[in-house]
């Protein structure tokens, strides 16, 4: 994983930080029982950014770090949580595949799957507990409440294809932007960070979320199934609607196209193939990435609360990752 937009590889301060958190979430895994050892095994094969704890720890590299036990718990705190609400995204959208391996209950079947995804919750709790910051714990539990609300949101507003910015933002806020914030608040604490510089981490680890979800769901339109590892459109299939659908609606050029196909009662994969490739033709991508841009910048301005350092360097480069990736 590396910065290619900026020609900064962000990962390269924090390398042995997160090779040592990669053998320690391995043999952490290991330790559990049976099935649920091999279920999270599965998952950790199939890779994965580790987007989460580099934002952890770049953050603690911001401040005066003085050992890096509880720097790894909150890490690995927060990358099982996030690993819990996949296991249970895959579940509510029926995916049979993550990264090109079959999900947790396509392999063990739904119980199972929202059992480890329980358990996998718990355990990140149980984690960060043991670092004994109160401000940690009580943002990690209302942080997992907000991703329980967020997900909430988007089962309600399926197929509600005239959804506002505000509704569209107040999603993607919840579901994806709010463990990036505590991400990067959970490694300004325990770095000793200032109050003040916590919360300018905390507010770009938000605006980094929010370019992040925009720019994923573009990718749903752009990219193969095999740069995503999951079918192109799957969004729409869920009736997840995201921006680019969103903004193309509004595109002069697409004609009424998209509603006369989004109006019908029931979908076809030809009319699937068919929207994705309106949306793709219309403003909408370039216009969301617009969005995802600006989010961007106002994120590479909270970086000014901090003085120049290679860990500073590695942040401003993944405002540009996020947004120019393809998988």
């Amino acid at each position: 994983m590396s910065a290619t937009m900026t020609g900064i590889d962000f990962i390269a301060p924090i390398r042995t930080e997160l090779e040592d958190f990669e053998q320690r979430l391995h043999a952490t895994v290991r330790a559990d029982l049976g099935p649920v050892a091999e279920a999270m095994e599965q998952i950790l094969e199939a890779g994965g950014k580790r987007l989460r704890p580099a934002l952890v720890f770049l953050a603690a590299r911001l401040g005066n770090l003085e050992g890096l036990d509880d720097v790894v718990r909150a890490a690995m705190a927060i990358e099982f949580i996030h690993n819990a609400t996949l296991i249970h995204d895959d579940l509510i959208d029926g995916a049979p595949t993550r990264r090109g391996l079959r999900t947790i209950h396509e392999t063990l079947g739904p119980n199972p799957a929202i059992i480890i995804g329980d358990y996998y919750f718990a355990k990140g709790a149980n984690l960060m507990s043991q670092i004994g910051n109160p401000s940690i714990d009580a943002l990690l539990s209302q942080t997992v409440m907000t991703i329980c609300f967020g997900e909430m949101l988007q089962l309600t507003s399926q197929r509600r294809y005239d959804q506002s910015l505000d509704e569209y933002y107040a999603k993607i806020e919840r579901k994806t932007a709010v463990l990036l914030a505590a991400s990067t608040y959970c490694g300004a604490v325990l770095g000793g960070l200032d109050e003040p510089q916590v919360e300018a981490m905390r507010r770009f680890g938000r605006l980094l979320g929010m370019s992040f979800q925009i720019a994923d769901d573009v990718l749903d339109y752009l990219a193969t199934e095999e740069e995503v590892g999951k079918p192109v459109g799957n969004d729409l299939k869920q009736g997840t609607v995201t921006l680019p659908l969103m903004l193309a609606r509004h595109d002069p050029g697409v004609d009424g196209r998209l509603e006369a196909i989004l109006e019908k009662s029931t979908l076809q994969d030809a009319d699937y193939a068919e929207v994705v490739r309106i949306v793709r033709d219309s403003r909408g991508i370039d216009e969301s990435y617009g969005y995802a841009k600006a989010f961007g910048d106002k994120a590479r301005a909270e970086l000014q609360a901090f003085p120049p350092s290679p860990y500073r360097d590695a942040f401003e480069a993944l405002t540009y990752y996020v947004v120019g990736r393809r998988s």
